[in-house]
C-alpha cells in the first residue's frame, strides 16, 4: 500500500484546524512512542496476558485514532477485543498484522512531516 493513500493530508490538517505545528508534534509523539507500545503488546502476547493485551492495544488504538487510518486502528481494535474476551487463539497473527499496519502508518506519517 502506498503511504500517501493511508490518509488524506488535507482532511488531517482540517481536523487540527490547519495547525501543522501541533499536528507535527502529535506525529512525533506517536512515532517515538510506537516502539515501546508495540514492545508492551508483544510482552503481553508472549505471556498470553489478556488484560495487558486489552490495555496496551487500547492505548495504541487511541493514539492511532488521531490520524483516522483504518487498517492500523482495526488491527489494534481486534487485539483489544481479543484481550477483553480472553480469545487468544490467533493472537500472535493479530499482533503481526498490527505491527505491519502500524509500520505502514508510521512510514506515511514520516513522509508527511518531511
Amino acid at each position: 500500500m502506498e503511504s500517501n493513500k493511508l490518509f488524506d493530508k488535507d482532511e488531517l490538517l482540517k481536523k487540527f484546524d490547519g495547525d501543522e505545528g501541533f499536528l507535527g508534534e502529535l506525529i512525533e509523539v506517536l512515532i517515538n512512542d510506537v516502539p515501546e507500545q508495540l514492545s508492551g503488546i508483544q510482552k503481553a502476547v508472549d505471556s498470553r496476558n489478556s488484560n495487558d493485551i486489552e490495555r496496551a492495544a487500547h492505548k495504541l488504538k487511541g493514539a492511532i485514532a488521531n490520524f483516522e487510518e483504518k487498517a492500523a486502528f482495526e488491527a489494534a481494535l481486534q487485539l483489544e477485543l481479543m484481550g477483553r474476551e480472553s480469545r487468544l487463539d490467533g493472537v500472535e497473527e493479530a499482533y503481526n498484522t498490527l505491527v505491519k499496519e502500524v509500520e505502514c502508518l508510521v512510514n506515511a506519517l514520516k513522509e508527511f512531516v518531511e
